[in-house]
């Protein structure tokens, strides 16, 4: 059921289910959404259709982590509204992506809605 929300997110997601799961639900919430299934693609996806409105990205990524995508991201564009989707978040992440400016995270699995609500909550702030 489409709603009056827009913008364009990318999802950075390696899990072919749950990315193409999130991305449906999205697009249905009314949003565009580029998918990419690992750090190399999302990379790609940065240079070729950035700036976006949000980035969705998880941490465990197949050949570039998740925190190397959100540094070339925010390299780009330092003040670029990023999610962090993840089954695991050491210590570790969290202090590099502190370090980035992130703090906004949803631990998998997570319900839709709540996505839909931060994902909501994050593009308002940014506006």
């Amino acid at each position: 059921m489409p709603t009056d929300r827009d913008g364009t997110l990318l999802l950075v997601e390696d899990e072919e289910l749950l990315r193409g799961l999130v991305s449906q639900f999205l697009r249905g919430s009314g949003f565009r959404v580029v998918e990419a299934a690992d750090g190399l693609e999302a990379l790609d996806r940065i240079d070729r259709d950035g700036p976006f409105d949000l980035a969705l990205v998880d941490l465990n990524l197949p050949h570039l982590s998740g925190v190397d995508v959100c540094r070339r991201l925010l390299g780009r564009w330092p003040t670029h509204p990023v999610i962090i989707c993840s089954a695991a978040i050491l210590s570790e992440h969290e202090t590099a992506l502190r370090q980035l400016g992130i703090d906004h995270y949803l631990t998998k699995p997570y319900h839709p809605e709540t996505l839909l609500a931060l994902v909501a909550q994050r593009l308002s702030t940014a506006a």
